[in-house]
């Protein structure tokens, strides 16, 4: 059997749910270590998943994409093999393929999803939710080409007087990470070779950072004040901006001005592996109580 599970965000959003599934249904674990970063750090999630004694495979890239697909799917063949993915782990579009082909090979497959950066941006930036168009991600240029999609859909977005979620590009393998300040001079470049004026430097964005981690930040700011305060997005890591739509809500105006003065918090409750090794060993010990008890009331045969 395969299963795909979410690990949320950070330690403080990964599910109960989810830890008993992996001491209790997976003989081998395979944890995604590229498409994302889990806060505070996946080695913790390691460290604390060898208690376990499964079978830990730090997956990188040919490890889940190509042809390191038809090896999970020949092990799932024989084993139970769990997929612990960042976020959600069908919110991208990533491991879509290893379910396709595991399902037409008739493996049993279990998806069990958790948070993502979509729905915690969208209820830390205080706005309405059916108010979010297209969302997109905004990569760095290639070989001198600009990628100019994510401009189209901000502008496509603000004609319709809608909110865009914006993701920026990461590579963890290559330990790089936009930062908010290059996402928005990307846009404003494509912008001016357009001679169009979808973004004034007034206009505000919503700038979020390391989200359900102890690092966690949001901010309230204008194009210019984020083009002009480099210094204040040097610390964290993974950066989303949302670009509201021309005309806010009223409450969507009171929602951001508190937000704007730091009156919307949200405080990590774990930090460290110690944290986490007590609710793995909770839920051990809970499992193996589990099976005794399974044990001791089977019939006599």
């Amino acid at each position: 059997m395969l299963k795909l599970l979410g690990l949320g965000l950070s330690a403080d959003t990964v599910t109960v749910g989810v830890l008993k599934k992996i001491v209790a249904e997976c003989d081998v674990i395979f944890v995604d270590s590229y498409t994302s970063v889990w806060f505070p750090n996946i080695s913790i999630m390691l460290s604390m998943l060898s208690v376990t004694g499964k079978t830990i495979i730090v997956a990188s890239r040919r490890h889940l994409e190509g042809e390191g697909i038809r090896d999970v799917i020949r092990l799932a063949q024989e084993k139970n093999v769990c997929i612990t993915v960042v976020g959600d782990p069908l919110i991208a579009t990533t491991h879509s393929s290893i379910i396709v082909e595991a399902i037409s090979q008739n493996i049993d497959v279990e998806v069990v999803p958790s948070v993502s950066v979509l729905n915690a941006t969208i209820s830390f930036s205080c706005l309405q939710s059916y108010r979010f168009g297209k969302m997109a991600t905004v990569v760095s240029p290639k070989d001198g080409i600009t990628y100019e999609y994510p401009y189209d859909v901000v502008k496509m977005n603000r004609s319709l007087n809608l909110h865009t979620l914006l993701l920026l590009e990461i590579d963890v393998e290559k330990n790089y990470f936009m930062k908010p300040y290059e996402a928005l001079s990307i846009l404003l470049d494509i912008q001016s070779r357009r001679s169009e004026t979808t973004l004034s430097g007034d206009d505000i964005v919503i700038v979020m950072a390391d989200l359900t981690s102890c690092s966690h930040n949001v901010w309230v700011s204008t194009i210019n004040e984020v083009l002009n305060n480099k210094h204040e997005f040097g610390s964290n890591t993974l950066y989303t901006i949302i670009i509201p739509a021309k005309r806010l809500h009223p409450i969507e105006e009171e929602c951001l001005k508190y937000i704007r003065r730091k009156k919307l918090a949200y405080r990590c409750s774990i930090n460290d592996k110690k944290d986490l090794e007590t609710l793995l060993q909770a839920l051990l010990h809970r499992s193996s109580l589990e099976l005794i008890n399974r044990d001791l009331t089977k019939p006599k045969t």
